[in-house]
Parts: C-alpha cells; sequence; structure tokens
C-alpha cells in the first residue's frame, strides 16, 4: 500500500537558544511563494532563551519538544512527525536565500529520491557531505533510518546511511541531482554552535 501524505514537504528545524538568530529564518519562511503544501516543524530541546516564544508570536508552524539534547536527537523528534513527502532538515541559525526556495527546492526534488541543495555561506566553500540541509529528501527514504545521540557528528552516520540508498557515498554525493542555484545561507561559525567551538575554542565535545 503506497503511504500517504498529509502535504508536499515537511521542514524540521531543531532549535537551541537561538533568539538572537531566529529572525532572519522566520522572515525567509514567511516570504516563501509556492504551489506546494508544506508544514513546518520546530523542535525545541531544551531551550532556556526566549526562542519558543519568538516562534510562537510569529505563528509560523508547529512547536514539538525533545528533551534529548542535541540536533539529531531533535531531528529524529522531528521525523516521527513529519507528514511530508519530503522533508528538508534545516537550521534556525540560517535562513533561505529566495522567496521560491522551497518552489525551485521542490520542482527539482519531484521524481527523485534525493537532491542537493546549493548555498552561500559566510565562510565556508566545502559542500561537506553530511550537511542535511543541503538535501531534500523523500521521507521513505530515511525510514528506519535515526541520528544518533552524539555531537559534534551526529550527521555523518546518518548521511552515508542515505546516501547510501542511492549507491553514493561522501565522496561521490556531488553527482546528485541538484537545484541550478543557491537556496540556503549557512551561518558557518556562528558563536556558540558546535562548529564554532570545535574549529574556533578548540573545543572536544
Amino acid at each position: 500500500m503506497p503511504t500517504l501524505y498529509e502535504c508536499d514537504l515537511s521542514i524540521i528545524i531543531p532549535v537551541y537558544n537561538l533568539e538572537d538568530y531566529l529572525d532572519p529564518m522566520i522572515k525567509s519562511l514567511k516570504e516563501q511563494k509556492t504551489k506546494y503544501s508544506y508544514e513546518i516543524l520546530w523542535v525545541m530541546n531544551n531551550c532556556t532563551d526566549r526562542s519558543e516564544d519568538i516562534i510562537r508570536e510569529s505563528g509560523l508552524g508547529k512547536i514539538l519538544y525533545c528533551f534529548i539534547q542535541g540536533c539529531g536527537a531533535a531531528r529524529n523528534t522531528g521525523i516521527e512527525e513529519a507528514k511530508g513527502e519530503y522533508i528538508w532538515m534545516i537550521d534556525g541559525d540560517d535562513y533561505l536565500l529566495t522567496d521560491t526556495a522551497i518552489e525551485e527546492g521542490m520542482n527539482t526534488a519531484k521524481g527523485n529520491l534525493i537532491i542537493r541543495v546549493p548555498f552561500d555561506s559566510n565562510g565556508f566553500n566545502r559542500p561537506y557531505f553530511s550537511m542535511v540541509w543541503q538535501y531534500i529528501i523523500k521521507r521513505e527514504m530515511i525510514k528506519g533510518i535515526k541520528f544518533p545521540h552524539i555531537q559534534p557528528s551526529e550527521d555523518d552516520a546518518f548521511t552515508e546511511k542515505v546516501l547510501a540508498k542511492v549507491g553514493l557515498t561522501r565522496t561521490t554525493h556531488l553527482s546528485l541531482p541538484s537545484v541550478g542555484r543557491p537556496l540556503y545561507f549557512y551561518n558557518y561559525l556562528r558563536q556558540g554552535s558546535n562548529m564554532y567551538r570545535v574549529i574556533v575554542l578548540g573545543e572536544k565535545i
């Protein structure tokens, strides 16, 4: 029996203390123009700041809760609740570059199991394979696959398993079907992020 979907796309956004960074993402989501139906799932991950208040005030999407710390666990929570045919796991401190990002992404995704979304950044220009926000994935592709509860490399094992389903690896992921231009802005080295703590501060987490 075919899987029944309630919308075309589920956008999953883990949130941990992002009150100073949410506005660009919220603004970019509100500006979207698309014929596709979609849901936005914000997953609160033990926030202690005003992130949840800001999201509620925006009136945008549905709020979920994950009490296991880490983006991987939060994304698992979002995937379990997702109702879309496709899933896009993005980060709340980034944002969509155009008001047609969902439209363009889904135009490419339809008919494919997984596609790659090009991005711009403020200091990172290498499309490392495991950055999950660079993929729009058909939900049936990730059935039975979960993010491990580790940091900061929780994306690696998950993404390798998904890519393997279409015969690709961490070194061949660039051969995926791709949108023709950058649709996503990656806020590289945001102070307080795992990437910042590892690369700039030299922490082991």
